[in-house]
């Protein structure tokens, strides 16, 4: 099949192929809504038939005010309706399905959104493994831990277990942690392709002036109770009284802000520590541009695109020494435990210049939207020939 496509692709336009883009959940965005948008729009640059798929409808102009760039005018949009939550138990036989149909309806499917490796899947995006040493084990009944959401999806292990294949297919990465997972488990080596950041958020940080009286400290996450925010207050108890902390994000979970906002008003940090809960990307931006320090609590982010997006704005990144983190933040700015965090943010503050903050634009530049367009062809062009 995949010989089969090679070909047609090397017969200088004498057959056009359809390329599907799936991305159910293109409506709410995040990483793997970013890239699926910045992957779709560079094949469609390079005058490839391009067809996204999606749940809903999706808007140009929402697109535009995330990813700073509009949807390429010549790609074709296919609503596949859902009936169940995103990313829930229900909804995971449904995507599975989803995709199946989708790849009917194209010559070539490209998923940056499963993080599986279906049988029908042509290119994979992972941004990190399905099949992981955490959930899953390597052996029948592939259950590392009796949880529910494994037991459900033993039906997909076992398509990906012995239906599927690496074999004729791309596989990218989003970093190099994430590569070394996917070999721990399946023993096949995958290319890396670290992912883009929004190309007006580049725009924005090479304006970006910051008051040197400010010492803010920003967090953008999901408010999730597996984003480790429960730190940020007690780090902000052992910081100086003059720094303020801001942390900002999607309301995933009402309960876990209530437990933070319990856990700020014990500490009596109720002026120094701020939420702002479902804000808009213009609030997000504000604060990242006026703080000087960016604090990112997660152990073991698979690559950290939020951080990326800090130092395009000029903010020293203060990370947890693990996961992809590691592999582009400097290690002066990376911790292990909450009282060395405290120490790396003091220091961070008191040490903070425009050349320093120059240095981590720099940094971020390597992961511009460019660069990952023509690293993604280059990946893209050689599986085919």
């Amino acid at each position: 099949m995949q010989a089969k496509l090679a070909n047609s692709l090397s017969m200088a336009g004498l057959m056009r192929l359809k390329i599907g883009v799936f991305c159910p959940t293109l409506n709410i965005f995040g990483g793997a809504e970013f890239v699926a948008v910045v992957i779709a729009n560079t094949l469609a640059e390079n005058n490839h038939d391009v067809v996204l798929f999606a749940n809903s409808d999706i808007y140009s102009q929402e697109v535009k005010n995330y990813c700073g760039v509009f949807l390429h005018p010549s790609i074709q949009t296919i609503k596949q309706p859902t009936n169940f939550s995103s990313r829930g138990l229900a909804d995971f036989y449904q995507t599975l399905f989803h995709s199946y149909i989708a790849k009917s309806r194209c010559d070539i499917f490209i998923d940056p959104f499963t993080n599986c490796i279906f049988p029908w899947t042509s290119i994979c995006y992972i941004h990190f493994p399905f099949l992981n040493r955490y959930s899953f084990s390597k052996r029948f009944p592939y259950l590392s831990s009796p949880h529910l959401l494994p037991i459900g999806a033993i039906p997909h292990v076992l398509i990906e277990k012995n239906l599927a294949t690496y074999e004729n297919k791309l596989v990218l990465a989003n970093s190099r942690y994430t590569a070394e997972e996917v070999k721990l488990y399946s023993q096949k080596r995958v290319g890396v392709l670290y992912p883009p950041f929004s190309s007006s958020i580049s725009a924005i940080g090479k304006e970006a002036k910051k008051d040197l009286e400010e010492n803010l400290v920003v967090t953008t996450s999901r408010f999730d109770n597996d984003k480790l925010l429960e730190r940020i207050p007690h780090i902000a108890s052992q910081t100086r009284s003059s720094t303020q902390f801001a942390i900002i994000g999607r309301l995933c979970s009402k309960k876990t802000l209530i437990s933070l906002e319990k856990i700020v008003k014990k500490l009596g940090l109720t002026e120094r520590v701020k939420f702002f809960p479902d804000a808009s990307n213009e609030v997000k931006i504000d604060l990242l541009r006026r703080a000087k320090v960016y604090l990112h609590t997660m152990m073991g982010e698979h690559f950290g695109i939020s951080i990326v997006e800090a130092m395009a704005l000029g903010c020293l990144p203060i990370v947890h020494n693990s996961g992809g983190m590691r592999e582009f933040v400097p290690d002066s700015y990376r911790y292990e435990t909450i009282q060395e965090a405290v120490i790396r943010i003091d220091s961070a503050l008191s040490s903070w210049t425009p050349d320093k903050s120059e240095e981590m634009k720099q940094i971020a530049g390597n992961f511009s939207m460019s660069n990952f367009a023509a690293n993604f062809m280059s990946f893209f062009k050689e599986y085919f020939e």
